[in-house]
């Protein structure tokens, strides 16, 4: 599992596509001057983006909500008990 430090990094690496594809998928309607195909790819990538983003939030959320004492109960049932 990666760390949370790496969640969070990816988190905003996510977030800044989310934003760049966005914006390029409003100049190039605004301009009117790019392909049916060309607002296909841009959407694909924003959708892609948007998933991958969701997905590190939702890791984070799920590893923030983890009590430490359901981690440690975790942990403990992991070893062999002691005849």
């Amino acid at each position: 599992m990666k760390s949370m430090g790496q969640l969070r990094q990816l988190r905003a690496v996510y977030a800044g596509g989310v934003a760049a594809w966005s914006f390029c998928l409003l100049l190039t309607l605004i301009q009117d001057n790019g392909s049916a195909r060309q607002a296909v790819v841009l959407l694909g990538l924003l959708a892609v983006f948007l998933v991958l983003l969701l997905w590190t939030t939702w890791c984070l959320w799920e590893a923030g909500t983890r009590r430490p004492v359901d981690r440690a109960a975790g942990t403990a049932n992991a070893q062999p008990e002691q005849p």
